[in-house]
């Protein structure tokens, strides 16, 4: 299954510099990466969207990772939601993090939906605060989208920003990450919607794959 309507984030734009920072961001988190169980996790957002209604005023609707799924099922002609998730990939991309849709039957990623990059870019003079075991982790993660939906937009620069932890944890013998945060981003006019401002927190269900 495809969906045909989206296509996964891919910034190639970044070229060498983002593959220097990606090296140097791997080398950091390698204890904690080469532990972990588990590389996708349902994706868990409830949130607002805020955007000028008919009459002009500022509104808000209320926002979930099934809205999400369900905007882009129906951009891509899926007919039935339930056959699709929205995940969060661990080093998804090499810069960084990814939220995609992937099938359930397989785990393959049909979709990039955002992705967060360049949170412990030294030469950028972005730092992810750490212990010193690696294990836990505090950073500003940027938002990128390059795919077209009602809450994303194809640009080549970040559109917002997530304030994410990460912590390593241990249990039963299974290695995995607890993530949460608070995420933010902008999504310009487009087909009969005016600009959006999406804000809210996430955090990971289950592991998927």
């Amino acid at each position: 299954m495809v969906i045909n309507a989206l296509r996964p984030i891919v910034q190639s734009m970044k070229g060498a510099r983002g593959f220097a920072i990606t090296v140097t961001a791997l080398l950091a988190l390698a204890p904690a990466v080469l532990c972990q169980s588990h590389y996708e996790y349902k994706f868990v957002f409830n949130g607002f969207a805020y955007q000028t209604n008919a009459v002009g005023k500022l509104a808000s609707t209320p926002i979930s990772d099934q809205t999400f799924l369900r905007d882009i099922a129906r951009r891509g002609g899926v007919a039935d939601v339930s056959t699709i998730s929205l995940v969060y990939h661990l080093n998804g991309n090499p810069l960084g993090d990814t939220i995609d849709v992937i099938s359930n039957a397989t785990g393959q990623t049909l979709s990039g939906f955002l992705g967060l990059y360049y949170g412990s870019a030294g030469n950028l003079g972005r730092t992810a605060v750490t212990n010193a075991a690696q294990s836990s982790q505090r950073r500003i993660d940027y938002i990128y989208t390059s795919n077209k939906s009602t809450y994303s937009f194809d640009n080549d620069d970040s559109v917002g920003a997530s304030m994410t932890i990460k912590n390593l944890v241990v249990n039963n013998n299974m290695t995995n990450w607890v993530i949460s945060g608070n995420m933010s981003w902008g999504v310009q006019p487009q087909e009969t919607n005016g600009p959006i401002l999406c804000i809210g927190k996430f955090s990971l269900g289950p592991p998927m794959f």
